[in-house]
């Protein structure tokens, strides 16, 4: 009787161990989407925020370039 208890016992222990395997393999599978939507997401972001750099770069470009135009005409 003590045998088969500790027997029943055992697997019941192992079934939790294998739920608790699942649940942990589960969790790992959601961490990985999760940092894998972020990155998407970062990406998008900077992606985005390097577009405006590039646009407000050839604007004061333009604009430096224009000034300089100006400033030589204005010297001749």
């Amino acid at each position: 009787e003590t045998l088969q208890r500790i027997v029943s016992t055992l697997a019941n222990k192992n079934d939790e161990i294998h739920n608790f395997i699942d649940m942990l393999n589960h969790t790992i599978k959601n961490v990985q989407v999760n940092a894998s939507n972020a990155i998407s997401e970062l990406d998008e972001e900077f992606d985005g925020l390097y577009s405006i750099l590039d646009e407000m770069k050839g604007s004061m470009a333009n604009t430096i370039q224009q000034e300089e135009a100006r400033k030589i005409q204005a010297l001749q």
